[in-house]
């Protein structure tokens, strides 16, 4: 690699199709991290080892971009992967990391990944995740753990790793999309109408793993639909909705649906879940999430998701056709482009930690700032909790103990965790090669 300015010039591989809404946009990108915290201090020494065996076997995720033409490419970043030790997040992709697309740093008993979400996806990331913190616990106690689940050396490469669900075109009708998508009249948060994002609000809570999976199969719902439900009638109780819907969006993982299990890279779609203003007063939660459960089902065995993903597939091809970056860079800017509905459930799954869950006290999300503000709702099961962390770009509570009021009527009881404002560290990105 000859070093050209301040960055080492680097190879472009294949072509990030998947990931290609991601890089571009009016506001620079910004890491999405998942802190994990520990029942002991962190060694950085042990880490620093955790992370290089994961990155034997896993080496995409030392993978850095290139641009080319305006498109962005995958290529190998053979430079050290240095972790930490760091109270404040560090930038993905510049100097300081030597361009990896993903950092990890610690500070007392908390370990901190950090990733640009062009490199991967939740569930691509939490591979990265579970296999650090399996090797960290493995050298750190001297003894071997179970690692069913987890991406060791034990389990053998296999290309489908880093298969990509955009690199082939897949046909869809525009208007068949659109048709599918709904006319409904979508109820906004009156907190998000000037769109503004300055910085982002964590509110952090957590149930006991049992007590909520036992509500959500006594209603016959997936902790995604009960989460929806409830976030669903607190919004409700909180706004007079009118004749508008409230819409949930819930980002879903296309792996089994397109055979592509194994990707670690970006592999999802979108539901959206209407109810009516009527529907979340009159119906009981159970039911509501029973039903939000059934739409699901429907969407997800149906055509909708699969005609979601295609559309984007379109999208993402046609951007890159554009002859020039700016061209590019408008079409391809989807979350500048289209406004946010009323607000999102990201259920990431959980982490595996096998018999060592009880060395995990807490897991936390922070996502970037949408561009034109949002609540989420970002779930994970690990350790014995559903961690659940509201991240939104205002600074009001009131849905958050809305929601928790509403879990206490159902007798499942929730711990309220401190809340904070954040800002995770803007992505360095390359200019063109």
């Amino acid at each position: 690699m000859a070093r050209q300015n301040a960055r080492p010039r680097f190879e472009a591989k294949e072509w990030n199709a998947c990931g290609a809404t991601q890089f571009y946009g009016r506001e620079k990108k910004r890491s999405y991290i998942v802190e994990v915290s520990l029942s002991e201090a962190v060694r950085g020494d042990l880490l620093q080892r955790a992370v290089d065996k994961t990155l034997q076997r896993l080496p995409y995720y030392r993978s850095t971009f290139v641009r080319k033409r305006g498109l962005y490419y995958y290529a190998d970043n053979d430079l050290p992967f240095t972790v930490a030790r760091s109270e404040a997040p560090r930038v993905v992709g510049g100097e300081i990391t030597n361009y990896h697309m993903l950092d990890v740093t610690y500070w007392k008993n908390r370990i901190s990944f950090a990733m640009f979400h062009g490199l991967c996806d939740g569930l691509g990331f939490n591979r990265f995740i579970e296999a650090v913190l399996y090797h960290y616990v493995c050298l750190k106690d001297g003894r071997e753990y179970s690692d069913e689940g987890i991406y060791t050396e034990k389990i053998p490469y296999d290309p489908a790793e880093r298969e990509d669900i955009h690199a082939v075109r897949r046909k869809v009708s525009l208007k068949k999309v659109k048709a599918l998508m709904g006319k409904e009249k979508r109820f906004r948060l009156p907190e998000l109408m000037d769109n503004r994002v300055d910085k982002m609000y964590s509110l952090p809570l957590r149930v006991k793993t049992g007590d909520f999976l036992g509500w959500c199969k006594a209603n016959g719902a997936s902790p995604a639909a009960g989460a929806a439900a409830i976030m669903t009638q607190a919004i409700a109780r909180e706004n007079d909705v009118g004749d508008s819907v409230i819409m949930t969006v819930l980002p879903t993982s296309m792996r089994r649906a397109l055979h592509v299990e194994k990707t670690f890279k970006n592999c999802y779609a979108a539901l959206f879940l209407p109810t009516t203003a009527q529907e979340a007063h009159d119906l009981p939660t159970g039911e509501l999430a029973a039903r939000l459960r059934a739409n699901m089902k429907a969407q997800m065995n149906g055509e909708f998701a699969k005609a979601v993903c295609a559309g984007m597939n379109l999208l993402i091809r046609l951007g890159s056709k554009m002859p020039t970056y700016k061209l590019k860079k408008k079409l391809l800017s989807i979350s500048d482009n289209n406004p946010q509905d009323t607000y999102f459930v990201d259920y990431v799954g959980g982490l595996r930690c096998n018999d060592y869950a009880d060395q995990i006290t807490h897991v936390r999300y922070l996502n970037a700032p949408p561009a034109n503000g949002a609540t989420f709702v970002l779930m994970s099961e690990t350790a014995g909790y559903f961690h659940i962390n509201f991240t939104q770009t205002m600074a009001s509570d009131r849905y958050y103990l809305a929601f928790a009021a509403i879990l206490e009527e159902l007798g499942i009881p929730c711990e309220k965790l401190p809340c904070e404002s954040y800002l995770n560290p803007e992505v360095e990105l390359p200019e063109e090669q």
